[in-house]
C-alpha cells in the first residue's frame, strides 16, 4: 500500500481556468443535491466516502470473451451506499492476480459511466491489462453495471463519484497486497472518477500513481455545459471544452434533468461547485500521488480539453505523454494500449 511521500512542486505550471468564488460555498454544495429529488441526509457532504454494505463472491468468474482472454481469479459484487445517492446495482470487480510476486495493484475503469469491463470496451483493452499482469501487478477491473454506470443520478458527478472512491478504498484495503504500490488508470469520465478521488475524497493518501487517459471531462463542468470558454491546446492541437452531445448522454443523467444540454445558465453556480476545480476552495490540487496524463494525438474532444485545465492547475508532480495516432479511446489502437501498460509498469511503485 501507499507509504508517505514528499510532495513535489512544479513552479512552471500555469494555473488556468480556475474561478474562485468567495461566498456561499456551503450553500452551493447543498444546492448540487437539492436540485434533484433526493435530499442529502444530515452530515452527508459530497467528499464523504460511502460504505460497502454487502460483498458477494461470484464463483466462478464469468468467462472472458476476448482473445487472448483475461483471467478472472476472483470476481466480487460490491453493494455501495453513499450519502445522498440512490443505491443502484452492485459494482462488479474482476480481479486478475499478478504473475509472480505482486509489485502492486492497479484499478482499470472505462469511460462514460464505467459500465463495462476494460477488456471488453477497448479493442486492445485485454492487451493493456494482460501486459501489466504479466509484469507482476494485480489488476482489478470495475464495472458499474447500470445504464449510465457511476454517473446514474441525480446528484451530479461530484456526489456520484463517491461510488468509485468507496470501491477504490475497499480494493485498497481488501485486495491490494500490503507494502506494495496502489495505482489506477481510467479513460475519459473514468479519469474523472480518479480526479475526484484525489481532489475531493482525500485518496491521494492511498494512491501512489494514477494515469488518466483522454480525461477527466469534469475539470470545469460549467465550461462544458455552457460552452463559454476559450479553446485550449495540447499535442492534438486546438481542443474544445464544450460537451456537445455528451451533455445528453452523461451530464443530464448525472443531474436528473436536461439543464446541461439546454445550457441553462441558472445552474452555473452548481456546476462550478461540482467541478474538479470547484468554486468553493474545497478541491485539493497538490497531491502526494504522481499524476501522469496520456493524450491521443487524434483526440480533440472535450474530455482532453477539460483534462488540460486540471493538468495546468495541479501544483504537485505531474506530467503527460502523447500517443500521436491514438483516438479518444486510447486502447483501441496498439500504440495506445502499449502506452497505458508501459506507463503503469514503469511508474506504479
Amino acid at each position: 500500500m501507499k507509504t508517505p511521500a514528499s510532495r513535489v512542486f512544479n513552479p512552471l505550471v500555469a494555473i488556468t481556468g480556475l474561478v474562485v468564488l468567495s461566498s456561499c460555498a456551503i450553500l452551493l454544495i447543498a444546492c448540487s443535491v437539492g436540485n434533484s429529488n433526493l435530499d442529502q441526509p444530515p452530515g452527508g457532504i459530497p467528499n464523504q466516502l460511502g460504505r460497502v454494505t454487502k460483498v458477494s463472491e461470484v464463483n466462478p468468474c464469468p468467462p472472458s470473451t476476448v482473445s487472448p482472454p483475461v483471467n478472472g481469479d476472483r470476481c466480487v459484487d460490491l453493494t455501495i451506499s453513499c450519502p445522498g445517492v440512490a443505491v443502484y446495482n452492485p459494482v462488479e470487480l474482476k480481479v486478475t492476480n499478478a504473475v509472480g510476486t505482486p509489485k502492486g495493484t492497479v484499478i482499470y475503469t472505462t469511460g462514460g459511466g464505467g459500465n463495462d469491463l476494460y477488456e471488453n470496451q477497448f479493442v486492445y483493452g485485454n492487451v493493456a491489462v494482460n501486459d501489466v499482469v504479466n509484469a507482476g501487478f494485480t489488476v482489478v477491473q470495475t464495472n458499474f453495471n447500470t445504464p449510465v454506470g457511476w454517473l446514474d443520478g441525480p446528484g451530479g458527478p461530484l456526489l456520484l463519484a463517491c461510488r468509485w472512491a468507496t470501491a477504490a478504498k475497499w480494493i485498497h484495503d481488501n485486495i491490494g497486497s500490503a507494502n506494495t504500490a496502489f495505482c489506477a488508470t481510467g479513460n475519459s469520465a473514468g479519469a474523472g472518477a480518479i480526479a475526484y478521488a484525489l481532489s475531493r475524497y482525500g485518496e491521494d493518501s492511498i494512491f501512489n500513481f494514477v494515469q488518466p487517459t483522454g480525461g477527466p471531462p469534469f475539470s470545469r463542468i460549467d465550461y462544458g455545459c455552457l460552452c463559454n470558454m476559450s479553446e485550449v491546446s495540447n499535442c492534438a492541437g486546438t481542443l474544445d471544452t464544450c460537451y456537445g452531445t455528451d451533455a445528453n448522454l452523461f451530464l443530464d443523467p448525472a443531474y436528473g434533468n436536461n439543464h446541461c444540454s439546454s445550457q441553462d445558465q441558472a445552474d452555473s453556480a452548481i456546476w462550478q461547485a461540482d467541478s474538479i476545480l470547484s468554486s468553493d476552495n474545497r478541491s485539493v490540487l497538490n497531491y502526494s500521488t504522481r499524476v501522469h496524463f496520456i493524450f491521443g494525438g487524434l483526440d480533440t474532444g472535450s474530455g482532453s480539453g477539460e483534462a488540460v485545465i486540471w493538468e495546468n492547475a495541479i501544483t504537485s508532480q505531474h506530467d503527460f505523454e502523447c500517443v500521436p495516432n491514438a483516438p479518444h479511446l486510447l486502447a483501441d489502437v496498439p500504440e495506445g494500449a502499449a502506452a497505458i501498460a508501459n506507463g503503469l509498469i514503469n511508474n506504479c511503485h
